[in-house]
């Protein structure tokens, strides 16, 4: 049963997914999420913080604090909603499952998975990577302006370019701050920063 019936029929009952692993959520990923929401007419972005992400040997913090960042970062935005689908499982999480769970949630709306082109062009290396295209229409939003995608007949993804603006600010790049004591100011909602300040995250 695929929800969403072509790319062209965007409907307001039309919902954006997006994964990651947030540590820390930044302003990249919220003002990403709002463009993309506001350009593709999405009824809500819903912010998935993985558990145990698959492609990453280890999250370099607990997924309880990931998420109550997720959560602190997304209150004051009634567009936006957090999920913890993921962080709730045990074992690796997986797109292609994910994905499946909220489409039953979810099963009135069309869904879109958000991504960024090096995910996008990552993509066939992903769990049941060719079941999932099938599954779901993809967001993309760029990191270079040049950016080009040649198709692959082998695998089709279906997805629409976003024109959010390309955003060049990393978790890493802030965790890196963080521990050479240097300003985070402005990278990340403010009530997040004081949150990693207060539970001394990535001190």
């Amino acid at each position: 049963n695929i929800l969403y019936m072509g790319m062209d029929r965007l409907e307001n009952k039309t919902i954006g997914l997006l994964g990651g692993t947030f540590d820390p959520i930044h302003i990249g990923h919220l003002i990403i999420a709002e463009k993309v929401r506001e350009e593709f007419n999405l009824e809500k972005v819903i912010f998935i913080p993985a558990g145990i992400p698959p492609h990453k040997k280890s999250a370099f913090t607990s997924s309880f604090h990931r998420y109550n960042m997720v959560k602190i970062a997304v209150s004051d935005n009634s567009f936006f909603d957090v999920s913890d689908i993921e962080i709730k499982k045990k074992s690796p999480s997986y797109t292609y499952i994910t994905v499946k769970k909220m489409k039953k949630m979810y099963n009135n709306y069309n869904i879109f998975f958000i991504i960024g082109q090096d995910s996008l062009l990552d993509l066939p290396n992903w769990y049941n990577a060719n079941k999932l295209i099938k599954e779901v229409d993809f967001i993309v939003a760029k990191r270079t302006i040049d950016f080009k995608y040649e198709k692959n007949e082998n695998f089709p993804v279906n997805f629409k370019l976003s024109n959010s603006p390309i955003i060049g600010i990393s978790s890493s790049y802030i965790r890196t701050c963080i521990k050479e004591r240097k300003s985070i100011k402005y990278l990340l909602p403010e009530k997040v920063r004081m949150y990693i300040k207060k539970e001394n995250i990535y001190g």
